[in-house]
């Protein structure tokens, strides 16, 4: 795991310039690459950056990057891990179109050996694993950047840096010390953080930066700036549908499922250095743990954070996990002063904003404390199963589409009823829900996982009070793209499509990029086994009665929990899902309300917001709605944004 930067356009420079700003933008994310940080340049038209992180090969310099071919001028950065390197390794030594000498052990020269002799697209589709990188073909003039399936590592480019330039790095912080982006905000972006406390790709908060969709590659040589999709989720999933066996019984379906998951997190522990696991005690982390200790000849790692205090503290979970699977298990004792201590150095470290990580930095800090660079993680796996409660809504909603044939007038009548009875911002959105025309997921989904909702918006930003003076809602735009007629994923069952739209926006935008800004932090890699893409398409296939979400009638992911036939035990299994519970509702009153304030300052600074709404808002909204917006102005006033 490491950081990549580069410049492309650096005869718009003085001599020596472009290779100085690469440095900075290697020395801005040296936190993601500690153990050797170096920087290249063709001295005519390229740079490249790179800041490592060593997990494989860890004592050769040879393996330390930017790699650089003699003979054909090629160069290579790389960040993330490619599990199935050994066995491309093996494939290129007998392939007549490699003549590649390997001199390290690492999966970075694998891939740039691979890109050579492959060449991008036929690479991108053997690959098995996360990744980012760029690379420079030296005959042909061409940089190519590119990312992997789901978006687990973020690369960031701009086409509109000072100097007619085009840069690159793993974070928007290293752009930003470049020199040569402007520090404006992007307004439409700030329209969809308020929404969704977080901005989709590939805009970003700021303006000129862009992030690179998952999935996707861009192709740049001379003027020219090719960007193109190598991946679509929904065509695998087609593809697995066509290709498997049908008429499985369930025994059979459930027992491909664990040994495709098995398979996934026995390559997500390969490592030359200690690796470990995050332990909650939940469903998700207890399956990579125990399939952990099938494969491992020694103890796992396993790391949980106990807090003390017994309503919000669940550690005796993780604990029980840990004794039944043998592991070494390592409880981080926090009280409320410990976690206070660290929300200062977690909004430092955050490379773009958002609502939540502040947990993930804390339990990266620990691992790391205890000697681990890596550690696996349950993501991906609520999306994969159906395990969050859009799941069941959505359902639910799709089977109430008759009340759309009431008339309008009624169902707002009766949205305002039930606000006023249940008031919360749960409430207000089924009251939006009912007073809308439309009942299908492109219309429910976006609403579902919106923050604030625009009606709240357009008093916020002095606009009037008209639905379409506000920027468009990127999550209705890509699903309602996605799923239109005529497309695979129009095909897929429907809590495929839910899990389609979940791993597209909330996985990809908030919690894979919180999950890789707040263990980089700390110099920790974080792997996530339920995000193999074999995993993924062959649960997304399966008809939706397989794959039940979870109701009053059906507990939680009965499918993985099937899968690993008794791994998992019965009060883990039908545990209700929580989370890591602060109570900020005090906080931001108490400890953080110094913090809290200066975010709101700034936000106010920026002139984009109504402030005499913004105050009552505050005064009536709960704690997540308010940090959201505290995270922001302190986003913005932290790095000097206009």
């Amino acid at each position: 795991m490491c950081g990549i930067a580069g410049v492309f356009g650096i005869e718009n420079f003085p001599s020596g310039e472009a290779l100085e700003i690469t440095s900075q933008m290697v020395g801005a994310m040296s936190h993601r690459g500690p153990n050797h940080n170096k920087v290249w340049s063709d001295d005519k038209l390229l740079t490249l950056g790179h800041s490592r992180l060593s997990i494989f090969d860890i004592k050769s310099p040879e393996a330390n990057q930017p790699f650089h071919d003699e003979i054909s001028g090629d160069a290579f950065v790389f960040n993330g891990e490619i599990y199935n390197f050994l066995s491309l390794r093996d494939e290129l030594k007998l392939s007549d179109e490699s003549s590649h000498k390997f001199v390290t052990q690492s999966d970075s020269e694998v891939l740039f050996a691979a890109l050579r002799a492959w060449g991008l697209d036929k690479t991108l589709h053997k690959l098995d694993g996360m990744f980012a990188f760029a690379w420079w073909n030296a005959r042909s003039e061409k940089l190519t950047l590119a990312r992997d399936r789901f978006g687990i590592k973020p690369l960031y480019w701009s086409t509109e840096a000072k100097g007619g330039a085009i840069i690159f790095a793993s974070e928007v912080r290293s752009l930003l010390a470049s020199g040569i982006v402007e520090k404006r905000i992007n307004r439409t972006a700030f329209t969809d953080y308020l929404r969704y406390s977080t901005v989709h790709s590939p805009a970003t908060i700021i303006e000129g930066i862009q992030l690179l969709e998952p999935g996707c590659a861009v192709e740049i040589q001379d003027e020219s700036v090719d960007s193109f999709r190598w991946w679509n989720t929904a065509s695998a999933v087609i593809s697995q549908k066509a290709t498997s066996q049908r008429n499985l019984t369930r025994p059979q379906t459930t027992k491909a499922l664990r040994e495709t998951l098995y398979n996934s997190v026995g390559a997500r522990m390969q490592s030359d250095v200690p690796f470990g696991a995050f332990l909650s005690g939940g469903i998700d982390s207890t399956a990579i743990v125990a399939l952990m200790s099938e494969i491992s000849e020694k103890p796992v790692n396993t790391f949980t954070i106990a807090l003390q205090n017994d309503s919000l503290d669940e550690s005796s979970y993780a604990k029980k996990v840990a004794k039944l699977y043998s592991s070494n298990h390592n409880e981080v004792h926090l009280n409320r002063k410990d976690v206070l201590e660290q929300v200062p150095a977690a909004l430092k470290a955050m490379d773009h904003p958002s609502l939540d990580g502040i947990n993930t930095f804390i339990v990266s800090g620990a691992t790391h404390d205890a000697g681990i660079k890596v550690a696996l993680s349950g993501l991906g796996s609520d999306e994969v199963f159906a395990g969050y409660p859009v799941f069941e809504r959505s359902v639910n909603l799709m089977k109430h589409r008759w009340l759309a044939a009431w008339p309008r007038g009624i169902r707002k009548i009766a949205g305002k009823s039930y606000k006023t009875i249940f008031p919360s911002a749960a409430s207000n959105k089924k009251a939006e829900i009912l007073a809308s025309n439309y009942f299908d997921l492109e219309h429910t989904y976006p609403l579902s996982r919106q923050l604030i909702l625009d009606s709240e918006i357009l008093q916020l930003l002095h606009v009037p009070n008209a639905s379409d003076t506000l920027a468009p809602n990127a999550v209705f735009e890509w699903i309602t793209e996605t799923l239109k007629p005529g497309t695979d994923a129009f095909n897929l069952p429907f809590l495929s499509k839910v899990s389609l739209a979940e791993i597209h926006t909330y996985l990809g935008h908030t919690l894979l990029r919180d999950a890789d800004v707040f263990s980089m932090a700390h110099s920790l890699e974080v792997r996530t086994p339920f995000l193999d893409h074999n995993l993924v398409t062959q649960v997304l296939a399966l008809e939706d009665e397989l794959k039940p979400p979870r109701s009053q009638s059906t507990p939680p992911k009965s499918l993985l929990v099937d899968a690993l036939d008794g791994l998992i035990p019965q009060d883990i299994a039908m545990r209700k899902k929580s989370g890591f519970v602060l109570p900020w509702n005090e906080w931001l009153e108490g400890p953080l309300a110094q913090i809290f304030n200066e975010g709101i300052e700034g936000l106010q600074e920026t002139g984009l917001v109504n402030e005499e709404f913004l105050h009552k808002f505050l005064a009536q909204t709960d704690w997540s709605r308010k940090w959201s917006l505290s995270v922001l102005g302190n986003y913005i006033k932290r790095h000097g944004l206009s």
